[in-house]
């Protein structure tokens, strides 16, 4: 399933996922970094399916965004099913680092909120899941760290 404000195209050179932004690029993920985001964020492919971490077949919901404004994508991938637990997703915060390589700076249950406050030019990140404190998470110029705890 593909998120509701993505627009897949297919053209010549293979499938797009792209995002309109306010600037005169939009962030795009062909094909090939699709499947390098699917490894980085821990899912398989088998026979043509995408195979969630308990090697059941999902349909992961990709979410590709500019956070910080540069023209390159950062993409969440959201898998829902009985794997992930009580919160039932599991998220995937992929940047691609210096190397070329999509890093995951998440890669555990819970749903993303992008809040107002931002940390280097990428926005704060509050993962909200079972109970009502949720923790915030911050940039610190390589990865998403804890910034704002839930105490216990």
């Amino acid at each position: 399933m593909i998120h509701k404000n993505i627009v897949a195209a297919i053209c010549s050179t293979g499938l797009f996922l792209s995002l309109p932004t306010t600037g005169n690029e939009t962030p795009k993920v062909s094909a090939a970094e699709l499947r390098a985001i699917y490894m980085a964020a821990g899912l398989t492919e088998r026979n043509g399916q995408i195979l969630d971490a308990c090697e059941q077949p999902t349909q992961p919901e990709i979410e590709v965004k500019d956070l910080n404004g540069d023209g390159k994508p950062e993409v969440f991938v959201i898998v829902g099913g009985s794997c992930y637990g009580s919160t039932g997703v599991n998220l995937s915060l992929l940047i691609n680092d210096r190397r070329g390589h999509w890093k995951d700076n998440f890669g555990f249950p819970g749903v993303y909120r992008l809040l107002d406050s931002k940390n280097m030019g990428y926005p704060d990140i509050e993962i909200g899941g079972p109970g009502f404190c949720f923790p915030v998470w911050r940039w610190n110029g390589n990865q998403y760290e804890i910034h704002k705890r839930c105490e216990r």
